[in-house]
């Protein structure tokens, strides 16, 4: 195969093949920070006032099967795109809330 065909035959491959699945884009380490401060501080108020920092499993299951059907969830990374926290912690915590007001 001479370099032409070979060319051809790279480029007939490349278009042919299923795209690549983008991942999405995380939030900046800095907003990252500011958002895991922020739930850190209202977790701390609602221990100050007397309640629990976790949810029951059943009402973190709920905001789980929320954050599942979500656009901005990255199923693979178990992550939100658009806070970047990690969901399987994120859902059980009273005080977090859903950047998009979800839940």
């Amino acid at each position: 195969m001479n370099k032409e065909e070979l060319k051809k035959h790279i480029i007939k491959q490349a278009s042919t093949r299923p795209p690549r699945q983008q991942e999405e884009k995380m939030p900046s380490v800095i907003d990252m920070a500011k958002n895991l401060a922020t739930t850190a501080v209202e977790t701390i108020k609602t221990v100050a006032v007397g309640n629990s920092a976790n949810l029951t499993q059943e009402e973190a299951q709920k905001r789980k099967n929320i954050c599942n059907t979500c656009p901005s969830f990255n199923k693979s990374q178990e992550r939100c795109t658009k806070c970047g926290c990690y969901m399987a912690i994120k859902t059980y915590l009273r005080a977090a809330t859903c950047p998009l007001g979800k839940w």
